[in-house]
C-alpha cells in the first residue's frame, strides 16, 4: 500500500484563483500536458501517474517506492513551475497536502465521492476523474495499481450516492429557483420572459431547455447577447432591454438577473406589459441588488421568488449534505478494508501469474527432451493416453500453487 501517493493543492489550502501556480503546461492550449507528465514520471521515478486538474484542485496521484519528503516536494514544485523563487517554493510546500499509503487511498476515494469537494455531494468530479484516468491510461502513464484504485474509487462513489442522501437537496441557487417554479405548478407550456442574458440566466436556460420550455422571450441590454440566449430555444424571441416597456404578449413567468445597480422592472412598466390582467404571474429575481421593484412583489397575484430566500435554502441544504458526511465516512472505512484485501489479492495474482507458463515449459521439456526417446517407442494409443494424463496433471498442478500460496501469503500479510 505504501506505493500510493497523493500530492494536492485545493480550495482548502489556497485561494482558487491561485491554483494556476500549480498547473502543468506544455506551453500550448492543451488541457492535458502529456509531455510534461511523461517527463515528470521519468524525472521523479514514478511507476504510475494520474494528473487531475479541476476548478478547485490540482492533484497528482502516483506510485513510487520512496517517501515524500519536503525536499522532494521542493523539486516537484520547481519542476511544475520553474519560475518560482525560493520563498514561493517554500510557500507551496507549506500549502501542499501529502498523503501516502492507506491515507492516499482514503483521500482519493473521498475526492471521487465528492466528500472533499468545495460543493459536497456534487457529481461533476466523477466525470473529471474518469477523464483524467482515461488520459493517463491512453498515454501509458498509469498501470495496474492506479487502475485498481480508480475502478474501486468509482464503485465507492456510486455506493455513497446510493446509500446516503449526500447528493440530495440542491445547493445551487439556479437549481433551487427552477424547483421553486415547479412548486407553483408551472408547466413547460408556460410563457417565459427572461430579462438579462448573463451566466445565471444561461444556467436557468439550461434547465428550461432540458424540460422543453419553448415559449420564451429574452430581453437584454445588448441585443446580440439576447439573441445568443434566445437561439438556444427553438422558437424564442430576442429584444433589446429598452424595448421591454413595449412588450405586448402574454406571459406567466419572469426570470430576471442583470448586473444593473438599479431597478430594472418598475411597477408602472409591469402593469403596462401585463395589460391589467389579474392572472397569476411568477417572478424569479436572481439579481443583487434586486431587479424587481418591491411594489410588484406585493401584488396579490404575483408569486415572488427572491435570491435571499434561495441562498438561505441553499445553506440549509448544504448543511443537510454535510450531516450525511458521517454516514459516508463510516461507509468509507468499511470500503477501504475491502480495497486493501483486493490489493493483497491482486499482488498475489501478479506474483503467481507466470506459473501456468512455467508448468507448460516443464511439460514441453518432458515431452520433447527428457523422455522423448521413451515416448517415441509408444504406439499411438499409448501416446494419446499419456497426453491426456499430461493435460490433466498440468491443469491440477497449475491450480494447486495458486490455492496453497494464496492461503499462505494472505495469512502472512494479515498476521
Amino acid at each position: 500500500m505504501q506505493q500510493y501517493k497523493v500530492v494536492t493543492i485545493t480550495h482548502k489550502t489556497t485561494k482558487v484563483n491561485r491554483l494556476k501556480d500549480y498547473l502543468l503546461s506544455d506551453g500550448d492550449t492543451s488541457d492535458y500536458p502529456i509531455q510534461r507528465l511523461e517527463q515528470m514520471k521519468t524525472n521523479f521515478a514514478f511507476s504510475e501517474l494520474l494528473y487531475l486538474n479541476t476548478c478547485n484542485r490540482v492533484t497528482m496521484f502516483f506510485c513510487c517506492d520512496y517517501k515524500m519528503s519536503d525536499e522532494v516536494l521542493r523539486e516537484l514544485f520547481l519542476f511544475i513551475n520553474p519560475s518560482l523563487n525560493k520563498e514561493l517554493i517554500e510557500l507551496h510546500v507549506s500549502k501542499a497536502m501529502v498523503f501516502e499509503g492507506k491515507d492516499a487511498i482514503r483521500h482519493l476515494f473521498g475526492v471521487v465521492a465528492s466528500l472533499d469537494s468545495l460543493v459536497v455531494g456534487e457529481r461533476e468530479i466523477l466525470g473529471q476523474i474518469k477523464y483524467a484516468y482515461q488520459k493517463a491510461k491512453e498515454h501509458n502513464l498509469s498501470g495496474d495499481s492506479i487502475r485498481l484504485a480508480i475502478e474501486q474509487a468509482i464503485v465507492f462513489a456510486k455506493k455513497i450516492h446510493t446509500e446516503t442522501k449526500i447528493g440530495e437537496k440542491p445547493i445551487s441557487v439556479v437549481s433551487l429557483a427552477y424547483r421553486s417554479l415547479l412548486d407553483w405548478n408551472l408547466s413547460n407550456q408556460s410563457k417565459v420572459l427572461i430579462i438579462g442574458a448573463g451566466q445565471t440566466n444561461n444556467l436557468m436556460a439550461n434547465l428550461l431547455i432540458k424540460n422543453d420550455f419553448q415559449q420564451v422571450t429574452v430581453y437584454n441590454r445588448t441585443l446580440n447577447k439576447a439573441e445568443e440566449l434566445a437561439s438556444r430555444f427553438k422558437n424564442a424571441k430576442a429584444y433589446s432591454l429598452e424595448n421591454l416597456p413595449n412588450h405586448d404578449e402574454d406571459f406567466d413567468v419572469i426570470i430576471s438577473c442583470t448586473g444593473a445597480n438599479h431597478i430594472i422592472l418598475h411597477e408602472s412598466t409591469f402593469h403596462s406589459i401585463n395589460k391589467g390582467r389579474k392572472k397569476t404571474v411568477t417572478i424569479v429575481d436572481l439579481a443583487v441588488p434586486q431587479d424587481i421593484e418591491k411594489a410588484i412583489t406585493e401584488l396579490p397575484f404575483v408569486n415572488y421568488i427572491d435570491i435571499v430566500s434561495l441562498e438561505q435554502k441553499a445553506k440549509e441544504n448544504l448543511q443537510f449534505r454535510k450531516s450525511e458526511m458521517f454516514k459516508a465516512e463510516a461507509i468509507l472505512e468499511d470500503f477501504l478494508n475491502v480495497f486493501f484485501e483486493l490489493v493483497k489479492e491482486r499482488k498475489l495474482e501478479l506474483a503467481l501469474s507466470n506459473i501456468p507458463n512455467e508448468v507448460k515449459e516443464i511439460r514441453t521439456v518432458a515431452l520433447e527432451k527428457a523422455f522423448k526417446k521413451d515416448i517415441d517407442t509408444l504406439n499411438d494409443d499409448a501416446k494419446d493416453v499419456l497426453l491426456k494424463v499430461m493435460d490433466y496433471m498440468e491443469q491440477k498442478y497449475t491450480a494447486l500453487p495458486f490455492k496453497a500460496s494464496k492461503k499462505s501469503l494472505l495469512q502472512q500479510i494479515n498476521s
